[in-house]
């Protein structure tokens, strides 16, 4: 399995990925700028809290990256198959499922680095912004990381099991656009059933249930699809 992994690392383009989280951040904080300098000089609005602004950074790390890992998903899977480029691994005397794990284990794990990554930068930049000039409402407090931390482990641990969504879908369509598709769904979805929760968050219970669903879904396609050629 390590073997594999170290293969398809080399697919992977690390270092073209990490230019992708760090343009992905800079983003993110050119769009919380443009939010927090519009609510401070419009008279008819008043500032965006720490709060308000957390979960656009939450919906931002979301929205980016579950496409992205879709995209990922799309040229080191599902690609291979639908150009029938997966034959020429699978002549190999690898293990087929194996190989599969490994790449979903890289794109999953890209996810989860990336989107911590922009939360802990995201979250640095509004709380600077606000000490040196003034750009939300309130004062920042520790107390906020209190509450902080556990949404984003929450946030980026559910986009994480999520982002296999595009890979379930893809592989029962042998289908570039279907992953990607998926991945908007899946986006859609998921807001729907946050804000319905006063937390904006995903509870316990909420988060078994998705990764039992997954991982029965995932088990399926590995089962009757990844050995599927056509």
């Amino acid at each position: 399995m390590a073997h594999l992994m170290k293969l398809e690392m080399k697919k992977f383009r690390l270092l073209h990925n990490i230019l992708f989280t760090l343009a992905a951040v800079l983003f993110s904080i050119l769009f919380i700028t443009v939010s927090l300098v519009d609510s401070m000089t419009d008279p008819l609005q008043t500032k965006d809290s720490f709060e308000s602004t957390f979960l656009v950074i939450g919906l931002l790390m979301s929205f980016i990256f579950l496409v992205y890992s879709s995209v990922l998903t799309s040229r080191l899977v599902i690609r291979e198959y639908e150009q029938k480029t997966i034959t020429i691994l699978f002549s190999y005397p690898l293990n087929r499922k194996q190989l599969i794990i490994s790449k979903l284990v890289i794109i999953m794990a890209y996810t989860a680095i990336s989107m911590t990554v922009g939360y802990i930068c995201c979250s640095v930049y509004i709380i600077l912004a606000d000490r040196y000039f003034d750009m939300l409402a309130g004062s920042f407090a520790l107390s906020f990381l209190q509450k902080w931390i556990p949404m984003a482990l929450i946030t980026v641990a559910v986009c994480t099991i999520l982002s296999l969504w595009p890979f379930i879908i893809g592989m029962i369509h042998k289908s570039v656009p279907a992953t990607i598709v998926t991945s908007l769904v899946v986006i859609v979805l998921r807001q729907l059933m946050i804000t319905k929760n006063p937390s904006n968050q995903e509870s316990l219970l909420q988060i078994l249930l998705v990764a039992l669903v997954t991982f029965i879904f995932s088990f399926l396609i590995f089962r009757k699809k990844v050995t599927e050629l056509y």
